[in-house]
């Protein structure tokens, strides 16, 4: 398959949700590359429908996993589904982050939200409701730095990368999941601090800098 190379302008509408994971979550959640903590940390789990992509639309969800900042290591996207496999290979060559391939079943209607994800004969889901309320607007150039910075390794190599996004916001009330601990952490177990629709987003991603692993 011929790539379509980096940067990538992406456009679409997301789910984000901040959680903070205690050290024994943490410590449960390793088989999905979460990496152990005795203080535990912030991550965000997003759901995301890409409209527009040099791939074309397909739907995605992800782990981003924050380090506390006197840890030194970067961000990293240690778990993800995408829906087609173009974005699988793209993802995984370009930018070293480990796409895996599963189906993505939307329900949606007025303030909420269902998706299920089918992977091989697994599945889990989640149920989101948003708030009546005003939205206000968030830009990747007013984050710090730090937060936006990814590291990847993939297949012997490192790739890392600053994506920038920008869009507006509206809090989310509630988010509830029906787990299943094959294919994704069990959120309801951490604590849910707030989460986001964000109804349009622009999005860019760079080409990584790649470098050989020794």
């Amino acid at each position: 398959m011929r790539l379509c190379p980096a940067p990538w302008q992406l456009q679409g509408e997301a789910y984000i949700l901040n959680y903070w994971l205690s050290p024994h979550f943490l410590n449960l959640a390793q088989p999905f590359g979460l990496a152990p903590s005795f203080l535990g940390r912030l991550v965000q789990v997003m759901w995301v429908r890409y409209n527009a992509s040099p791939i074309g639309a397909y739907d995605e969800l992800l782990i981003l996993d924050h380090p506390l900042f006197r840890q030194r290591r970067l961000s990293t996207i240690p778990k993800i589904f995408v829906s087609t496999e173009s974005s699988v290979q793209h993802g995984q060559q370009l930018w070293g982050i480990p796409k895996e391939l599963a189906s993505f079943d939307w329900d949606i209607q007025d303030r909420q939200m269902s998706c299920k994800i089918q992977h091989a004969d697994l599945q889990f889901a989640i149920q989101l409701e948003k708030c009546n309320t005003q939205r206000s607007f968030i830009d990747s150039h007013y984050i710090p730095a730090a937060l936006l910075k990814i590291q990847q390794t993939w297949q012997g190599k490192s790739y890392q990368f600053n994506p920038s996004f920008r869009g507006r916001l509206i809090p989310l009330k509630h988010a509830s999941w029906q787990s299943n601990p094959s294919l994704f952490p069990d959120f309801n177990q951490a604590r849910f601090i707030n989460g986001f629709y964000v109804p349009e987003f622009e999005l860019t991603f760079p080409e990584a800098e790649i470098s050989t692993l020794v």
